[in-house]
């Protein structure tokens, strides 16, 4: 069903839903293929899953053919939701709900399905109509990439959900009854046939071309990994994985036309996707042929994250995703009582002409600065750089990952080997890898010169002229400063291509 309305992100979550309280949140996704047990530690910007588990049902599995769901597939999801709500509780999840999708809200035993969950005590039902499934898919992709604008496509295994996404807005969405599995299993003689006539039927989609497409759901993350492969590309992470448009088509269309045994001999297919990723392909070749995008964005971000934005408080919402991520994670790993914005704000006024996102990775590096003071000192430089590489934070570009990494591996050491930076070598650019000597190296310096404590380097200007990077000092500390504080000068100032001074005030 198309839906035309505008919806602001801030103004409406679902009505039968409050607001997000204290304590963990868990979410129990029943959809057409799998069900899912996902636990965040706490109602935040940044999403952390402290538990994550799935199990395969098929509910879907011959929904269009008997109109009911898979009967085998009711008998394991019912035990296995009991066996999650048991999980949950253990776990002292304080807010625990259960949303059904395309396939129970589809079936004539959905009802009854949702009547046997209705018994169960601690947990919140829904069945999650196609407009609110387009909407939440919509505000997950907004939850992982604040500026997401474009299209994003949910393929499940019961439907596709497509919404307009622009300036933290939901806009024009449909749902399509095209899951891959339900094709499968529908009887009919021609998926593929139906797969192509539902989404020609889009009439919205042509008002979005030329922007992106976000890519969500198993079926597509299964063709990023494969892509992943194909390509040698370096980070196995597919939250925000990047390819231009005309090659996404031209991969998908030649996954869309191979044999289930000729996908099995392909690395990166998971065995489990190689009956329904051929008519997940075909949907992506087509949904691209008639937008006519930029770009693919894949997002590990989409229903259940969404739902979970949707019930954030308006300010958390309002935080960005990547500061809110360093701020709680960074907050375990300090040591010093050197507080991050006197950071931020020691190092201002030399970064004077920054981007906003060069601010926005400023602020998450001051946070994470110390993200390796526990380990040997030898190796500091090289855990910073690993554990940022691979952080499971949202909010940030593989290039922006990148830089961040390198940052923290120069914050430790102003020489690291480039052997040892070469992923993020490979995903950053000359502008970027600058940034990044740069910030570590000026970190390097803040945490030389504080010691770690605060109220330090109010007191000591660092100053950027044309041709010197001035460190400017009263007199009654010049004294002790000491060889390495001109060292970490002198490393900082190279970084900016500069000559360092040491200024008497």
């Amino acid at each position: 069903m198309d839906g035309e309305r505008t919806i602001e992100t801030g103004g409406e979550g679902n009505p039968a839903h409050g607001r997000l309280g204290p304590g963990r949140v868990g979410i129990i996704d029943v959809g057409s293929n799998s069900i899912r047990l996902v636990v965040y530690e706490r109602a935040s910007r940044a999403p952390l899953p402290l538990f994550n588990e799935k199990v395969l049902c098929g509910l879907a599995r011959g929904l269009d053919a008997t109109g009911r769901l898979n009967p085998q597939g009711v008998e394991m999801a019912l035990a296995n939701i009991d066996r999650f709500a048991t999980l949950a509780h253990n776990m002292k999840v304080t807010s625990l709900d259960l949303l059904a999708t395309a396939a129970v809200r589809d079936a004539s035993d959905g009802p009854a399905f949702m009547h046997e969950l209705a018994s169960r005590p601690g947990i919140k039902a829904h069945i999650v109509s196609g407009q609110d499934e387009a909407r939440f898919s919509g505000y997950g992709v907004m939850c992982g990439m604040p500026d997401a604008s474009g299209v994003m496509g949910d393929l499940g295994g019961g439907s596709l959900e497509l919404v307009a996404l622009g300036q933290g807005r939901i806009g024009n969405s449909t749902t399509l009854p095209i899951g891959p599995l339900r094709l499968m299993s529908s009887g009919k003689t021609d998926p593929r046939r139906v797969v192509v006539d539902a989404i020609e039927q889009v009439r919205w989609l042509r008002e979005e071309s030329g922007k992106t497409f976000y890519a969500v759901g198993g079926a597509w993350r299964s063709f990023a990994r494969l892509h992943m492969e194909q390509a040698g590309y370096p980070l196995h992470i597919i939250h925000h994985y990047d390819i231009p448009a005309e090659e996404a088509r031209a991969v998908a269309r030649l996954i869309a036309v191979q044999s289930a045994k000729s996908l099995e001999k392909m690395p990166g297919v998971s065995r489990r996707r190689v009956d329904t990723l051929p008519l997940a392909c075909l949907a992506l070749d087509r949904l691209l042929a008639a937008l006519k995008p930029r770009n693919v964005v894949f997002s590990a971000f989409g229903l259940r994250e969404g739902f979970y934005y949707s019930r954030l408080s308006d300010a958390e919402r309002a935080r960005h995703p990547l500061i809110a991520f360093a701020e709680e994670q960074g907050a375990d790993w300090r040591r010093f009582d050197l507080a991050p914005s006197e950071i931020f704000d020691w190092l201002t006024p030399i970064f004077g002409g920054e981007t906003e996102n060069e601010r926005i990775l400023r602020i998450a590096a001051c946070h994470l600065s110390d993200i390796s003071w526990n380990d040997h000192p030898d190796y500091r430089a090289e855990q910073a750089y690993v554990r940022v590489l691979h952080l499971p934070a949202p909010g940030m570009n593989h290039r922006e990952r990148a830089i961040l990494a390198m940052t923290l591996a120069y914050r430790y050491k102003s020489d690291s080997k480039s052997g040892m930076l070469d992923t993020a070598l490979r995903l950053s650019d000359g502008k970027g890898r600058a940034f990044a000597r740069r910030l570590g190296a000026c970190l390097r310096l803040a945490y030389n010169l504080s010691g770690g404590a605060p109220g330090l380097l109010p007191q000591v200007e660092l100053r950027r002229t044309d041709r010197e990077l001035r460190l400017v000092v009263p007199s009654a500390l010049r004294r002790s400063l000491g060889d390495v504080t001109a060292r970490r000068l002198d490393s900082a100032a190279e970084a900016f291509d500069l000559k360092a001074v040491i200024v008497a005030s």
